[in-house]
């Protein structure tokens, strides 16, 4: 095809009446198999994890309290929490992981105890999904002074907890058009979407304090892959986590009212978000989130590689994202975008900064958003996550007032950012609902250096573009917009310094559009 703008025929035209509807697979038996590119190609665990000596003091091995190793009909949890237990009862100590892998049910830490999982030898999740506790596969609560680490896996055989994907088999070669609308069907039809025998996250840590996970990786998650809720004082560093990139909602590191987070030199390959951050009434979250530093970091996602959002009731501040990649290497769509900045439920989101961050292949680089589902007044911690597992959601939020229009975004500083391959501008966006107008506010982008892919543009002129507040904040969502290197609507006070844009060839689209903006600097 010759580089000229694409026109829809009017078949065409008539499909994109189905965008926005939601494809997801709700029938059929577990789907088990591992596809060519399930797994990131690009993997470079040596630069992440090393050999690390067993430790010598206060160790408690697990194969001492009865576990056997190498033989997945087993379920060693029984043994590994008696060993967890005994270490705790003795002032705390190491629980040593050696010898195979383990089969196991849940496994509860306790304050004190270090999980040392040497290398080459894991913690398997039981296939059958049955007899998990708090819906995940590791899990600790009310405990202090934990960690994870030694060189070995956990795995949570999460690739055979899902339905079998619309498409027979993975995409990897983009597609000569750029069109969102096929990208967002794209991606849909790869994903295993959730059996009602999903057992739940790899890792969850709730209330907990001074929280150490270092040089372990997390592989295989059946949905949030390490998920941190109202914990404080983290450090997680040379951590990995590879996750089959097709399994739905496998978010890689989710942070829950967390505050007082270090997170360094890791990597990170997963379907759903990479890093993430939220703090929803509905996660059991019940205050403000803030002081949180990513930093020197490899993320590979399908969805977004670092966001804020989706689930915000409560604020989030003080966040600073430095010196990281993020990229997609053999699937396509690419990500759907590198940074989100989002408040979608009544969060104030402020103070964060963005700096130094090289992309490859992320659709949108920068997607900033502040709409108005009000999620809380419809679900509550049992609905929310219903869907997630194959069954049926009930249950209603708190009083629809609560958080209703209460969202802000503001104080957003994104400079040195190195975008190679996008497909959509940058966007910002606040909402107009009710007759009422909330812009989002004081966004500073400087020195970005954007490139499109050297692909055929679909022509989508539209006459309006929906405002979507009630919508999942998702980039996709707006569709082909007519700018190429900044699209803002409903938004005061940006500043915009050193921005190069490359768009594709033939573009239809001008370099920028203003809707309803206040207060432009450049």
């Amino acid at each position: 095809m010759s580089k000229k703008l694409y026109k829809r025929t009017t078949i065409n035209k008539l499909n994109t009446l189905l965008f926005g509807k939601d494809l997801r697979i709700t029938e059929g038996d577990r789907y088990t198999d591992e596809r060519e590119f399930d797994y990131t190609s690009y993997y470079p665990v040596e630069d992440y994890i090393s050999p690390q000596k067993l430790p010598s003091d206060k160790v408690y091995y697990i194969t001492d309290f009865g576990a056997i190793a190498n033989d997945d009909s087993i379920d060693n949890a029984p043994c590994v929490n008696k060993c967890i237990c005994e270490c705790a009862k003795n002032g705390g100590g190491y629980v040593v992981v050696s010898g195979g892998d383990f089969t196991a049910k849940t496994v509860e830490l306790k304050s004190g105890v270090t999980l040392f999982i040497e290398s080459k030898s894991s913690l398997v999740a039981e296939k059958s999904g049955e007899g998990f506790s708090n819906k995940a596969f590791i899990y600790a609560e009310n405990c202090h002074d934990i960690c994870i680490t030694g060189g070995g896996v956990i795995n949570g055989n999460g690739h055979i907890f899902g339905r079998k994907p619309l498409l027979d088999k993975n995409i990897t070669e983009a597609d000569e058009v750029i069109d969102v609308i096929k990208m967002r069907r794209d991606y849909r039809a790869q994903l295993r979407f959730a059996h009602p025998s999903k057992y739940g996250r790899l890792v969850h840590f709730c209330d907990c304090r001074n929280i150490s996970v270092h040089n372990i990786i997390f592989y295989d998650s059946a949905y949030w892959t390490f998920r941190m809720t109202r914990c404080n004082d983290i450090e997680i560093k040379n951590f990995v986590i590879n996750d089959n990139r097709h399994v739905c909602n496998t978010d890689g590191i989710d942070l829950m009212q967390c505050s007082n987070v270090e997170i360094n030199h890791c990597f990170i390959s997963c379907a759903d978000d990479g890093i993430v951050l939220k703090n929803a009434i509905w996660e059991g979250c019940n205050g403000e989130m803030s002081d949180i530093h990513i930093s020197d970091c490899e993320i590979i996602s399908c969805t977004n590689a670092f966001k804020i959002g989706t689930e915000t009731t409560y604020p989030i501040k003080n966040i600073v994202v430095e010196n990281c990649r993020f990229l997609m290497t053999d699937l396509y769509p690419g990500s759907v975008s590198g940074i989100s900045i989002e408040s979608a439920d009544g969060s104030t989101v402020e103070n964060v900064t963005v700096k130094n961050i090289e992309m490859k292949r992320c659709t949108c680089p920068v997607f900033i958003r502040l709409c108005n589902r009000n999620r809380a007044a419809l679900v509550n911690e049992q609905s929310a996550t219903a869907v997630e597992y194959g069954v049926k959601p009930k249950g209603k939020g708190v009083d629809k007032n609560t958080f209703d229009m209460k969202g802000e975004i503001n104080n957003i500083i994104i400079e040195n950012i190195k975008a190679d391959d996008i497909e959509l501008p940058v966007i910002i966006a606040g909402f107009r609902q009710k007759g009422v107008t909330k812009k989002v506010s004081n966004i500073t982008l400087s020195t970005f250096r954007l490139k499109y892919r050297d692909a055929v543009e679909v022509y989508d002129k539209r006459l309006f573009i929906p405002e979507y507040s009630k919508e999942y904040p998702e980039c996709w969502r707006f569709r082909n917009l007519p700018a190429y290197a900044i699209w803002a609507r409903h938004a005061e006070n940006i500043c915009i310094e050193d921005f190069e844009c490359i768009p594709a060839k033939n573009t239809w689209r001008e370099k920028y559009t203003f809707i309803d903006v206040e207060n432009i600097r450049r």
